[in-house]
């Protein structure tokens, strides 16, 4: 085995690793939601939908991880910098993430909901054929200038909630804000690249690794709040 290939196999699993640690985080955190906290009403149905999609979603980027750099590993071709498959489920990943904030922000405006979730979807896609063309041709930041403003969309359900003057501020909606802030830096990070640029890793993809860390950490806390908001609706 040359170096190349060393170091390869090395980026290949240090994501794997990563990938596999948030899809067995996201498994097992969909089951014990289904086996505790199943919904007991026809009410409730709509919420754990909501809970249910938003770890599904979570858990397929992060199976898409896995085997993305599983297929590099068995097939010994070197990853490109920019995994374009990862960033087409991303745009499925963002749509799962802000699915909670339209259920339980608006618990008694339904039509408020329906109307922000056809929104959503229909911009995610919408958005998904001029991604799959431009596959092979756009770079990361044209990539993530592409996809920035789905996210941004993503906040208007968000900001309505949190600009309401007769309602506390939902730790729902905060910590969805935060999501989106903390992935913001972290894509910002691998796009910088410092590491690589300073010379303290001149082979590897550190901040590669490191964005995949930030959002699957930032993930997971955010997921922690959708359980504490989602349990009682479940009765």
């Amino acid at each position: 085995m040359d170096t190349l290939d060393y170091h390869n196999l090395r980026n290949c699993a240090i994501d794997i690793i990563i990938g596999m640690l948030g899809l067995y985080y996201f498994v097992v955190y969909l089951l014990l939601f289904l086996i505790f906290h199943f919904p007991s009403t026809q009410e409730s149905i709509p919420y754990a939908l909501a809970v249910i999609a938003f770890g599904g979603g979570i858990a397929l980027w992060h199976l898409c991880v896995v085997i993305q750099n599983g297929f590099c590993v068995l097939h010994n071709k070197t990853k490109t910098k920019e995994q374009v498959s990862l960033w087409f489920v991303g745009l499925f990943l963002i749509w799962t993430s802000a699915l909670p904030t339209v259920a339980f922000l608006f618990p008694a405006q339904p039509l408020l909901r329906l109307g922000y979730a056809s929104a959503f979807t229909v911009i995610v896609v919408g958005s998904l054929p001029d991604g799959y063309l431009k596959d092979n041709t756009v770079s990361f930041r044209g990539r993530f200038c592409q996809y920035a403003p789905v996210g941004l969309l993503a906040l208007v359900p968000t900001i309505h909630a949190l600009a309401e003057p007769l309602h506390d501020p939902s730790p729902l909606a905060t910590a969805f804000g935060r999501l989106l802030l903390i992935n913001f830096f972290g894509y910002v990070f691998y796009i910088c690249r410092p590491l690589e640029r300073i010379g303290l890793a001149r082979i590897g993809q550190p901040s590669l690794h490191g964005m995949y860390l930030v959002s699957t950490y930032s993930l997971v806390e955010y997921s922690k709040v959708v359980m504490q908001v989602a349990i009682p609706y479940m009765s």
